[in-house]
């Protein structure tokens, strides 16, 4: 029977685009396209036990073979990067296929790189640098397991460094994949937990990148797109793992999202999560689905007629309503949408000790995402946002 799969290619972005349900089982028509049979999946031990991946081997072409590195775990480091690309090299991986959620997708990006280099990872724990690149990169297809990081269409890798605790986003146009395959079956075994995050993680790039001071015309237009789906479909997929409208609802927001930010960047919320989970394990997503609330308050002032269009695609918009209350709504349409799905609402729920908030702030005021927040931002302002969110 053949599968009703959507295929695009969104101008200003590299990646090929393939959605719907059985996309995965598509895989090795796309690594024939790019002329390669030495295939290197990259993923946890949780997705290497999906069925739709644990029999990837037995389906493969008589001409491919397929080896597993499954030891990517939540938030990756350096030393996991290390180790899959001395085990790429050693098989003689000629591309990389990540399948799972962003920390998956991010490993493999970096993976792909250190497999051209050995101790390139090491290297690039240079905090507001270029990232730089071997000159052989391996040819990278995502494949992703969650709706959240939106990493399949963007250039960007986050790992932590394990040594410093400190956790970069390494950045290079090698990165994009050269194809993402969106399946919603691969969802609906995601843990609640896993689906939660995701999704705030979804909506906080949606945000971020709407009120951006790089933001774009058409970067907002995809970013409208992606909230009002969210809005739409986020409570349904966490009620309803099997629901493969919500699930393929969700995979497109964060798609959307991820193309909207590879084009505006991010703000202030990013900066302050990326020290929150480096130095307490916070996942990414419960880090931003903590901390957007409070973003977006600080940022309101500076930003109200774009809070009253991201309220406007929430559907919480009164035509009454002044441009000032309209942005108030749209915070508060946050907060709740978080409280419905079930998001953690402070850091001291979830093991931050609070006499940590100098370091990260000092960590956060030297991310690059800072120069992108709409409004002027200064170390007070976060010491103060994470006091609020303590």
């Amino acid at each position: 029977m053949a599968l009703d799969l959507r295929t695009e290619k969104v101008p200003g972005n590299p990646v090929e685009v393939i959605s719907g349900p059985g996309a995965l089982a598509q895989i090795f028509t796309y690594t024939d396209k790019l002329g390669c049979h030495r295939v290197l999946v990259v993923c946890g031990k949780n997705v290497s036990r999906l069925p739709q991946v644990a029999s990837l081997g037995e389906v493969a072409p008589a001409t491919t073979t397929v080896e597993v590195f499954d030891q990517v775990e939540p938030e990756p480091s350096d030393r996991t990067v290390a180790a899959g690309g001395e085990y790429a090299h050693s098989r003689g991986a000629d591309i990389i296929v990540a399948i799972g959620g962003g920390s998956s997708m991010d490993a493999g990006k970096a993976i792909a790189a250190e497999a051209g280099q050995e101790g390139w990872i090491f290297s690039q724990e240079c905090a507001g640098q270029p990232t730089t690149v071997p000159d052989t990169v391996l040819p990278f297809i995502a494949v992703p397991t969650t709706a959240g990081t939106g990493s399949e269409v963007t250039p960007f890798s986050v790992i932590t460094f394990t040594e410093t605790h400190h956790k970069l986003v390494l950045n290079h146009e090698s990165f994009y994949p050269k194809y993402a395959l969106l399946d919603p079956t691969l969802l609906t075994s995601t843990p609640r937990g896993a689906q939660v995050a995701a999704g705030m993680d979804a909506l906080t790039h949606a945000v971020e990148s709407y009120i951006s001071k790089e933001a774009t015309g058409p970067s907002r237009k995809r970013v409208h797109e992606a909230i009002k789906l969210i809005a739409r479909h986020f409570r349904a997929a966490v009620r309803n793992t099997g629901d493969l409208e919500a699930q393929a609802g969700m995979q497109r927001a964060a798609m959307m999202a991820g193309l909207a930010f590879s084009v505006s960047r991010l703000g202030i919320v990013h900066a302050m999560a990326l020290p929150l989970s480096a130095l307490f394990d916070v996942p990414h997503g419960v880090a931003n689905a903590i901390l957007l609330p409070f973003g977006m308050e600080f940022n309101r002032p500076a930003a109200m007629p774009e809070f009253a269009n991201i309220g406007a695609a929430m559907g919480v918009l009164d035509d009454e309503q002044s441009i000032e209350s309209a942005s108030r709504q749209a915070v508060a349409a946050v907060r709740e949408l978080a409280q419905d799905v079930g998001a953690p609402r402070r850091m001291s729920h979830v093991g931050v000790d609070k006499s940590a908030i100098g370091r990260m702030a000092a960590d956060a005021i030297e991310s690059p995402h800072i120069s992108r927040n709409p409004r002027t931002v200064c170390m007070r302002d976060i010491i103060g946002i994470y006091e609020q969110a303590y």
